[in-house]
């Protein structure tokens, strides 16, 4: 695909996409007067808050510490009686803001001085620097699909900030919980009677386009936007590309559904490809023409999605990209 052609598709794209409507949503948070939250300072240590400190290993391994963020008070699995959820923190960092481990406990409805009953402890966001001997549900932060590091956040890394809402996402009427920190995002959701992850992603940046829940079609139920940024491995300078991962609910849990993004909203792909002639003259073009393949892939034009992946089959260099526009394609429908 030559240069001229790429700028004439371009124009083309552009032109026939500013025809389309953007799909706007209602993000407004919702309040519900039932939930009462409570903060923990740092220093001086709050005896109330270390309670709860018991339902993890104690003690601590050795170069970290426990630390009790928040907690809040609300129905969070449709009984009777109100949960206590909290969140907790094993810090190991220079930095009071820096944590190796979040937990997320939800414990059932506290009497004064007497020991709460634990109904379910969740291990989050770990970075794998200790081994935290704590039994709980394990929910990791992962990259999305097609990204040519689609793993665990590494041991290396520290986290800053961390914290949780309660709202009703999935529009049955009871409180999940969204626990978001700089990386990423986890929802906890009481579902077939049992606390679980219905959904997790990394996100690495949160400027322009932030991890959010929105009502996409005002149908009560909330979508997830995770948005995340391409590498642009041997461009200096080049401007990150911005993706978005696109969760919906389909009754059971939050699934991955980037054909409707992508399908309904131009602004990305419009981004995409005025960056794309932008930086084709760096070698970084099967990034552009891998992701390019599979918005139209997305949006179901076979020809500009065979055309964008057979050139990064016959031209890249990361077998990553070789390997997925290999499987997008034999998912196209025959010429």
């Amino acid at each position: 695909m030559n240069q001229h052609l790429q700028t004439t598709l371009l124009g083309l794209s552009i032109s026939l996409l500013l025809l389309g409507s953007v799909v706007s949503a209602d993000t407004q948070t919702p309040q519900n007067a039932d939930i009462e939250y409570k903060g923990y300072l740092d220093a001086p240590i709050d005896p109330e808050g270390q309670k709860y400190h018991r339902f993890l290993q104690f003690p601590a391994p050795q170069g970290a510490s426990y630390n009790t963020r928040m907690k809040a008070t609300a129905n969070v699995d449709n009984t009777p009686e109100k949960e206590t959820i909290v969140l907790m923190v094993a810090e190991a960092g220079e930095e009071w803001r820096d944590w190796c481990q979040a937990f997320l406990l939800i414990v059932g409805a506290e009497t004064e001085g007497a020991v709460p009953k634990k109904k379910e402890l969740f291990k989050l966001f770990g970075t794998g620097s200790y081994d935290f001997d704590v039994p709980g549900k394990t929910v990791g932060v992962y990259r999305a699909p097609f990204f040519s590091q689609n793993m665990q956040r590494g041991e290396s890394w520290g986290f800053k900030g961390v914290s949780f809402e309660l709202i009703d996402l999935t529009g049955d009427g009871v409180l999940d919980i969204w626990v978001e920190h700089a990386y990423g995002v986890a929802v906890i959701s009481f579902q077939n009677g049992e606390f679980k992850k219905v959904c997790s992603g990394y996100s690495s940046t949160r400027s322009e386009n932030p991890v959010e829940y929105v009502d996409w079609d005002n149908d009560g139920i909330y979508e997830i936007k995770i948005p995340d940024c391409i590498s642009m491995d041997g461009a200096p300078g080049a401007a990150y590309l911005q993706w978005m991962s696109f969760f919906e609910w389909d009754g059971t849990t939050y699934i991955l559904n980037n054909e409707r993004f992508y399908t309904e909203n131009h602004d990305f792909f419009i981004g995409l490809l005025e960056a794309y002639n932008f930086w084709q003259r760096y070698a970084i073009q099967e990034v552009y023409h891998f992701y390019i393949g599979l918005v139209h892939y997305y949006r179901s034009n076979a020809v500009m999605a065979r055309a964008y992946l057979q050139w990064v089959i016959e031209h890249a260099e990361d077998e990553n990209y070789i390997q997925a526009a290999e499987s997008i394609l034999k998912k196209l429908p025959p010429r």
